[in-house]
């Protein structure tokens, strides 16, 4: 055990994607499926590409000793399993990047820098283009006007991080969105991370993956 916490957060839960329980049927087939993939799949394979769920979450302690336990080479590098599920913690001077996924169509990549400046600009943070994720033309010569899916902001420190992390989730006009969304960028699905999303994380979300 840490110690005691004093507050606990958990990121990019989707509920409303969650099918419930599987039946007695679906997890029997499910447990074939896996001892199919086991049989046939290289184990190094396996530890090099293990998959990683979208769900993450941020403990605060109540003192010193419960976070050094919890950072320590134990849970930082081997992890433990909590309810099957191998879990590893991370260091605070280890985050210090945020991913905004979900970027609304038809954004510029100045325009999603205009919008982030203009949001941090007031705290005496700067950011700056630096290549973006996105589809366009000629992306890599001309940057300025692709159109981004997702964008990393990187940031000197975890603190830095964490401050920007609620300056763009209450956004200009003071509105905090629901969840991981935020209304900085416009849009619905717009939201700010602390991780990258996996690729596969809508399979997780509806039970069709098994780990």
């Amino acid at each position: 055990r840490c110690g005691a916490l004093d507050s606990i957060k958990l990121f990019n839960l989707r509920p409303d994607l969650d099918p419930g329980p599987l039946t007695k049927a679906q997890l029997a087939e499910r447990r074939r499926n896996s001892r199919m993939k086991n049989k046939y799949s290289n184990e190094l394979t396996f530890q090099q590409h293990r998959p990683r769920t979208p769900v993450y979450g941020m403990l605060t302690f109540k003192d010193a000793e419960g976070f050094k336990t919890a950072t320590g080479p134990e849970l930082s590098i081997f992890g433990c399993v909590i309810r099957r599920h191998p879990v590893m913690s991370i260091k605070p001077q280890d985050m210090s990047t945020l991913y905004l996924e979900n970027i609304p169509q038809n954004l510029y990549s100045m325009d999603v820098e205009y919008k982030l400046a203009r949001c941090l600009h007031p705290h005496q943070v700067y950011v700056m283009l630096n290549g973006m994720k996105g589809v366009g033309k000629d992306v890599e010569i001309n940057q300025d006007y692709s159109e981004p899916a997702s964008c990393e902001v990187k940031f000197e420190d975890f603190q830095t991080a964490l401050q920007a992390y609620n300056w763009i989730r209450t956004g200009a006009d003071g509105t905090v969105g629901e969840g991981n969304n935020v209304t900085l960028l416009g849009g619905e699905d717009c939201q700010l991370h602390w991780f990258r999303t996996p690729q596969d994380g809508m399979k997780y979300w509806t039970r069709e993956l098994n780990f």
